[in-house]
C-alpha cells in the first residue's frame, strides 16, 4: 500500500449528479491485462537466448520504500568515469547499459508501468552506436544522388566546365568518397553528443536515485533541497526531475501517467536544446565543407595532371574563382540530399516492435492502431503537460505530420519525440536488457566494452 503523498494535492473533482454522468477518465476500463508473446513483439535487440516470459501491460508498481542494490546503476562517479572513456565505441557501450541500469533503478523506485527517460535513452545511446561504428547508410547516398533530380542541374553545369578545361566529367565516385568522408564527421558529432548527454542527464539520474531510494512518503523538504542542486542554467531539468518526485508517490494511475510523461517531456526538450550544436554539426556545416574539399582536391589534381600549356586554363579557373563559382551550387545540393538520405536512413530508432525511421511519421504501436496512445495518456488533463505539448506538437492527439524530414530542425525533433514518448510509455518492453544480457558492476574500467 502506497502512502499517501504528504505534499499539496490536486483536490478532487465534484461528484456529478445522476442525470449528468461523468466521462470514463482516459477511457480505462476493466479488462485483463494484455500480454505480448508472440515473435512481433520480441524486443529487436534481444541477441539469442531463450525468448523471455510474456509481459504483462499493467505491470505492477513498485513496492514504497524500494532500495536499490548498490552497484546495479552507476553512480555519479561512475556516470563520469563512463563519459570520460576515450574510446567512441567502447564508451558508447557503457553509456547504453548505463542508462539501461539507471532505468530499472528508477524503474524500482518509480514503478515500470512507465518507462523513465533513460528507458527511451538506453535504446536511442544503442541506436546511435550503429552511426558511431559507421554500421549504416553504405550505398544509400549513392543511389539517391543517382536518383536526385535537384543534383541534375548543378552536376550538368561542373561538367560543362570541367569539359571547356580539357577535364573527364566529375565521377560520381568523388562526390561518394565525399559522402563517406561527411559520414565519419556526423559519427563524430553523434558519439560526442551522446557522451555530452550521458555526462550531464546521467548524474541527475543517479542523483536522484542516490537521494530518494527508501523513502516511503513524500517529504517537500527533502524534495526542495534536492532541487536547489539543479543549476540556474537547468529549468527544464529542474522541473523534470521534481516531476518524477511527485510520480514517485501519486496513487491515481492516469495522473501518474502525466507527471510521467511531463517530466520525459520536459527532459527531451532540455537534452535536444543542448545537442543542437551537435545535430547542426552532423548535418549541415561538415557535410558542406567536406563536399567542396574534396570536389575542389579531384580537380585540382585533375588540372595538375596535365601537360604544360594544357593546363593553363585550368589553373586560371582556379585562380579566379570560376571553379569555385561552379562547384558552390552541386555542393549545395549534394549537401541537402546528403541531410535527407541521413535523416531517413541513419536517424532510426529500433523499439519493442519494430524499427522507427524518424523521416516517417510515427506509427501507433501494435494494437493501437486506433486510440493511438496507451489508456492513461489518451487524453490530457495535466494542465502544465497540456500547455507543453500544445507548444511542440503540430497535431494535438494525432500522428500525422510527426515526420522529421530534417532532423536539424528542434522543432522536428521535438514533435517526433513527444509523440513517441506518449505512444510507447507504457511499453513494457522499453526495459529490456539492451544487449540481450544483465547490467554489470559499477564502476567500469575505463576499456571495457560489450559485444553488442
Amino acid at each position: 500500500m502506497k502512502t499517501p503523498i504528504s505534499g499539496p494535492r490536486v483536490q478532487p473533482r465534484p461528484l456529478e449528479t445522476p442525470a449528468t454522468p461523468a466521462p470514463v477518465r482516459n477511457e480505462v476500463k476493466p479488462q485483463a491485462p494484455v500480454v505480448r508473446g508472440d515473435a512481433r513483439d520480441v524486443s529487436l535487440f534481444d541477441t539469442g537466448g531463450a525468448r523471455k516470459p510474456a509481459v504483462a501491460l499493467n505491470t505492477p508498481v513498485a513496492p514504497q520504500g524500494t532500495n536499490v542494490a548498490p552497484g546495479t546503476y552507476p553512480s555519479v562517479a561512475d556516470v563520469k568515469a563512463i563519459a570520460s572513456i576515450q574510446d567512441p565505441v567502447a564508451r558508447n557501450y557503457a553509456i547504453t547499459q548505463g542508462y539501461s541500469d539507471l532505468s530499472n533503478g528508477l524503474g524500482q523506485m518509480l514503478g515500470k508501468d512507465n518507462a523513465n527517460w533513460s528507458t527511451f535513452a538506453t535504446w536511442a545511446s544503442k541506436q546511435a552506436g550503429v552511426s558511431i561504428r559507421n554500421e549504416d547508410m553504405p550505398k544509400f547516398f549513392t543511389d539517391a544522388l543517382k536518383g536526385a533530380g535537384d543534383m541534375a542541374g548543378p552536376l550538368k553545369h561542373v561538367d560543362d566546365m570541367m569539359r571547356k578545361l580539357g577535364l573527364p566529367a566529375l565521377p560520381l565516385a568523388d562526390i561518394a568518397a565525399a559522402g563517406s568522408e561527411a559520414l565519419n564527421n556526423v559519427s563524430k558529432s553523434i558519439a560526442d553528443g551522446n557522451q555530452f548527454v550521458f555526462n550531464e542527464v546521467g548524474q541527475e539520474f543517479a542523483r536522484f536515485i542516490e537521494t530518494f531510494q527508501g523513502d516511503t512518503s513524500y517529504d517537500a523538504a527533502k524534495t526542495a533541497k534536492y532541487l536547489d542542486g539543479f543549476g540556474k542554467d537547468k529549468p527544464l531539468l529542474k522541473e523534470a526531475f521534481g516531476n518524477y518526485t511527485k510520480a514517485m508517490f501519486e496513487k491515481d494511475p492516469n495522473k501518474k501517467a502525466e507527471l510521467m510523461l511531463l517530466a520525459n517531456d520536459q527532459i527531451g526538450l532540455h537534452e535536444q536544446t543542448q545537442l543542437q550544436k551537435h545535430v547542426e554539426k552532423a548535418l549541415n556545416a561538415p557535410v558542406k565543407d567536406t563536399f567542396r574539399d574534396i570536389l575542389k582536391q579531384s580537380i585540382e589534381s585533375g588540372i595538375n595532371a596535365m601537360p604544360f600549356p594544357a593546363n593553363l586554363a585550368g589553373k586560371a579557373a582556379l585562380k579566379t574563382g570560376l571553379v569555385d563559382a561552379a562547384l558552390n551550387p552541386l555542393v549545395d545540393a549534394t549537401a541537402s540530399v546528403f541531410r535527407r538520405v541521413a535523416t531517413e536512413h541513419m536517424m532510426k530508432l529500433a523499439v519493442p516492435g519494430g524499427a522507427l525511421k524518424l523521416g516517417n511519421d510515427l506509427p501507433p504501436p501494435p494494437g493501437m492502431e486506433t486510440t493511438l496512445f496507451p489508456p492513461h495518456l489518451r487524453s490530457i488533463e495535466n494542465p502544465e503537460l497540456r500547455t507543453l505539448l500544445g507548444k511542440l506538437d503540430s497535431s494535438s492527439d494525432s500522428l500525422k505530420g510527426t515526420a522529421a524530414k530534417d532532423w536539424s530542425k528542434l522543432d522536428q525533433r521535438m514533435n517526433y519525440i513527444i509523440d513517441l514518448f506518449r505512444t510507447r510509455q507504457q511499453d513494457p518492453h522499453l526495459f529490456d536488457a539492451p544487449f540481450g544480457k544483465t547490467g554489470t558492476t559499477y564502476p567500469l574500467p575505463a576499456t571495457q566494452q560489450r559485444a553488442g
